[in-house]
């Protein structure tokens, strides 16, 4: 994570309407990727500029945030700003470890069957989820410009997964958080999460 990052010299120009870069920061491998595009067509609204963060405390634990930018203000906009970025996002110093276990304590039951596994609905109503041979989870979606709940519900996958996302393009923020716990998905363990990630400095939502 601590390597600069340096342009190769033999990547070319391309002419296009847009510049775009794409940042990948993978905190729990200490490495990064950077994606240079070009853009033909202006989409309105799509929402130029992005950005997300993902914690995954169950088996395959990792944490990473991903940057998508667009501009068109000079030929070197992007590059310009994912250096500037690369920078910012590589002086942040995090304990990994330390925020797998106190986010696996909220969110995640190693021993837990998705047989005796209940959640909330959208309306506080519980519901049993039960589908044999798949593990449960419950998620909880909360519009962070709205301040309310965008959805609750049980998943079923094949595999086990008790994570964190949040998302954000400016006018559309969300956080998406997936557990295994006994009704996990309730106002209690929103704000159970956010004091984790306000604790280890990786958001103040």
């Amino acid at each position: 994570m601590s390597q600069p990052f340096i342009l190769p010299s033999n990547c070319s120009s391309i002419t296009a309407n847009r510049c775009s870069v794409k940042l990948i920061f993978w905190y729990n491998r200490k490495n990064y990727s950077v994606t240079f595009t070009g853009e033909s067509l202006y989409i309105a609204n799509a929402g130029d500029n992005k950005q997300s963060m993902m914690i995954e405390t169950a088996k395959n634990n990792f944490f990473s945030y991903d940057i998508h930018h667009v501009c068109k203000e000079t030929d070197n906009c992007a590059r310009n700003f994912a250096e500037q970025k690369i920078i910012q996002m590589t002086q942040r110093s995090y304990n990994v470890s330390s925020i797998y276990f106190d986010l696996q304590r909220l969110l995640h039951d190693k021993f837990a069957s998705s047989e005796n596994l209940a959640c909330f609905d959208i309306n506080d109503d519980v519901h049993q989820c039960t589908v044999p041979g798949m593990s449960g989870s419950c998620q909880i979606i909360d519009d962070l410009i709205k301040h309310k709940f965008y959805r609750r519900l049980c998943l079923y996958n094949t595999r086990e997964s008790a994570s964190i996302h949040i998302y954000d393009s400016g006018n559309f923020a969300m956080m998406t958080i997936k557990c295994n716990r006994m009704l996990c998905n309730g106002p209690l363990t929103i704000a159970a999460v956010r004091k984790v990630l306000q604790h280890h400095n990786i958001t103040d939502i």
